[in-house]
């Protein structure tokens, strides 16, 4: 499963960053996407405003980097770059599993690269499905 919470740049303010917040959000073209839906349905329940849409995930990322407004980010994106924040939990309605398909001529020389995908989603579980690690503790003192 791939996670996606929301994100913000990390500021340090303790503020209801969801309240009213400017969004970095999907492009009308793409407001069929469940993802998209959800970030509409979101803005409206906060009363929040569209900062910037953009139609490609890099896009949002940066922006959210950036500071230009909050958005929905991979959790395995957000949760290991040091200028965003996670906001919220994982949402779960967006939570998907994923399939490798593919056409019945081609399956036994995929099976190496099928293997390999696996193997890769097995070792990098938790941050695909948005688990954060423990914060660092800090060195006792001597």
């Amino acid at each position: 499963m791939i996670a996606c919470a929301v994100y913000r740049q990390r500021d340090g303010r303790f503020h209801d960053p969801l309240r009213r917040a400017a969004w970095v959000t999907y492009p009308e073209e793409q407001s069929h996407l469940i993802s998209a839906r959800w970030v509409d349905q979101e803005m409206r329940a906060t009363e929040g405003r569209v900062a910037l849409r953009a139609s490609t995930l890099p896009a949002r990322a940066a922006a959210v980097r950036a500071g230009i407004g909050i958005g929905l980010l991979p959790c395995y994106l957000g949760n290991t770059h040091p200028l965003v924040e996670r906001l919220t939990p994982p949402v779960t309605e967006l939570g998907a599993e994923y399939s490798v398909i593919v056409h019945r001529d081609l399956r036994r020389a995929a099976c190496v690269v099928i293997d390999w995908i696996r193997q890769l989603f097995v070792e990098h579980r938790d941050e695909l499905a948005g688990v954060q690690a423990a914060p660092p503790k800090a060195a006792a003192a001597d």
